[in-house]
């Protein structure tokens, strides 16, 4: 019993440690990879077309709100 003990606690140890080191490796791996300008490029157009859609939606509502405007002006005129 001991010896299946220590046998699958020396598998589970090392299944472990390959598992961490693979994690350190790759996160490493990923990190070198991106370029700090091209992050920065990407924010920027997101930031830009966030404002671009809050300016459609700020058209949009002013829209709306002329179109209600006028249509109480017809429905005034019809009755």
């Amino acid at each position: 019993m001991g010896i299946t003990l220590i046998i699958v606690g020396g598998i589970v140890i090392i299944s472990v440690v390959a598992t961490i080191g693979d994690f350190l490796t790759k996160s490493k791996v990923a990190k070198s990879s991106i370029d700090p300008g091209m992050i920065q490029r990407l924010d920027d157009r997101i930031a830009e077309l966030e404002r671009k859609t809050q300016d459609q939606d700020r058209k949009i509502e002013s829209l709306e709100a002329d179109l209600a405007f006028a249509n109480k002006l017809l429905e005034d005129k019809t009755t």
